[in-house]
């Protein structure tokens, strides 16, 4: 052979188990593999050797010498194959012509993304793989069978595939069993995943459950950990069906994880996550999911005292919801309280009519549902909105009578939370309203904030300040009563003030 014979190269036995370092040169054919260690000046130096050869000569540089990319040539009993640097075209024959798998299945194999596959052969004689990347191509070439060299010989050389015995007989038309079997296999493990997403979904749902009685300060650290695991599932192989699902999910985390935070008082950290919730729901297309992510940005620049945004952050998500179920909560949470913030009566009259109308549409049913939750507003939650966008309004007798209308829904209720808020919201009419009750209100007011101080969020504290607010207006004993209770109370939710206080403006 002519490299045995060229004193300058040194001819070996490969080790098939010992990878070679990146520069050497791979001997493939039939026989025992012969492996050729040189550097590429010596392969510049070598003679031509007499059999018919396809030479690939490549200029990286206007100065830079000629480089050999590949030396491919025809043997007695097979292809000889060298492959001196691998570029996008020597990965591209390797992958369609020798191993015949889809870009994915490269990746799989080489234990890299399948986006540096796409680029390698996109660049294709442009890109010269590094060290790292070119010692497993090594690995894959050292591996090849005797047709699979062939046919990466013959797509390097231009020419047709070599037809063996088994081709000749039909054999080598189709794929090895074992190649079959592997990818079987794969697709049953995805069959698991539906009841992963079943879990995690579980999960969320079982989480959401507690939020009421439990609060965001012992709850966010699940659902962070939670969301973390939606993400890791997604990095994993899964069938599009299921990464629909775990988009999904994780969506709807990443926007429960923004509720929490605009009840502890982080505003900033709510805006990020539902920006992140935002871009996932976008990309899977889930208008409802779109539609309640904006009204829940809605609700944190309604507490940040941003009452034009949460209007308009409410229009946005009633654009996208249209008449659906999501509605109800955008009217009511969203866009009848920051009307009624910025004193627009008629304007909170239309959006509670709409969000009356619409629970009616969805039969909802009178009951309290939770604040947070994914499914529509049932009358009560709907009404308990209405009660306190026509107290910011200045319509005291409205929020009486719908504060009347819940009240047997709000006691029956496990949240503590709604109880509280419609408390204070009945307390601040009385002791706004022409004659007031400060009395009464004052009652209502401390029984509010007792029953929220082991679990205080954002919204109670908001709305006990605005209570504290209406009995500074009006100086008197009972007032003061209060408000010693409050600054005892606000001392230990100062984890919810603190941070960020929002802007009482509006």
């Amino acid at each position: 052979m002519w490299l045995a014979s060229n004193p300058s190269v040194s001819v070996w036995k490969s080790n098939p188990g010992v990878a070679s370092p990146r520069g050497v040169l791979h001997l493939a054919c039939q026989a025992p593999a012969v492996r050729c260690g040189f550097q590429m000046p010596v392969l510049r130096a070598l003679r031509k050797p007499s059999l018919q050869a396809n030479e690939v000569l490549r200029h990286t540089t206007a100065t830079e010498p000629l480089r050999w990319a590949h030396r491919i040539e025809r043997a007695m009993g097979g292809w000889i194959v060298i492959v001196a640097e691998w570029t996008g075209v020597e990965v591209r024959a390797m992958r369609t012509a020798a191993l015949r798998i889809t870009q994915q299945a490269m990746a799989e194999l080489l234990g890299f993304t399948e986006a540096v596959v796409r680029k390698w052969e996109k660049r294709g004689a442009t890109i010269t793989l590094g060290q790292q990347y070119a010692e497993a191509m090594d690995t894959l070439l050292r591996r090849l069978d005797d047709e699979q060299r062939g046919r990466f010989a013959a797509a390097l050389h231009g020419t047709p595939a070599p037809t063996s015995r088994s081709e000749a007989s039909g054999e080598g038309l189709f794929e090895p069993v074992a190649t079959i079997v592997e990818r079987t296999q794969r697709l049953a493990e995805l069959d698991a995943d539906d009841h992963l997403a079943d879990t995690l979904d579980l999960a969320m749902m079982d989480l959401l459950d507690r939020y009421e009685t439990q609060g965001p300060q012992r709850l966010a650290p699940e659902a962070v950990a939670l969301r973390q695991r939606v993400d890791a599932a997604l990095h994993r192989r899964r069938h599009p069906h299921h990464l629909q699902r775990l988009n999904a999910l994780a969506a709807r985390l990443s926007g429960v994880l923004g509720y929490m935070a605009v009840n502890r008082g982080r505003f900033g950290l709510a805006k990020l996550y539902c920006r992140e919730a935002y871009i996932i729901a976008a990309h899977i297309d889930d208008r409802e999911l779109l539609a309640w992510i904006k009204g829940t940005e809605s609700f944190c620049a309604y507490y940040m005292g941003d009452f034009r945004s949460s209007a308009s952050l409410a229009c946005e998500g009633i654009e996208l919801a249209g008449a659906g179920p999501q509605a109800i909560r955008l009217y009511s949470n969203g866009l009848a309280r920051a009307l009624g913030k910025l004193g627009d009566v008629k304007g909170v009259d239309r959006a509670v009519e709409k969000a009356a109308a619409l629970a009616e549409t969805h039969g909802t049913g009178p009951r309290l549902t939770p604040a947070l939750t994914f499914a529509p507003y049932g009358h009560a939650r709907m009404m308990a909105n209405a009660a306190t966008a026509y107290l910011s309004a200045g319509q005291y007798g409205k929020t009486f009578a719908y504060g009347h209308q819940i009240e047997e829904y709000i006691d029956e209720s496990d949240s503590t939370w709604s109880r509280s808020l419609v408390g204070l919201d009945v307390a601040t009419a009385l002791s706004r309203k022409a004659d007031p009750d400060l009395e009464q209100a004052v009652h209502l007011g401390i029984k509010a904030l007792s029953a929220t101080s082991d679990r205080p969020i954002r919204s109670v504290w908001q709305r006990a300040h605005e209570l504290g607010a209406a009995f500074r207006s009006t100086p008197a004993a009972l007032s003061d009563e209060y408000l010693d209770y409050l600054r005892e109370w606000s001392a230990a939710a100062r984890g919810i003030s603190a941070a960020e206080v929002p802007n009482q403006s509006g």
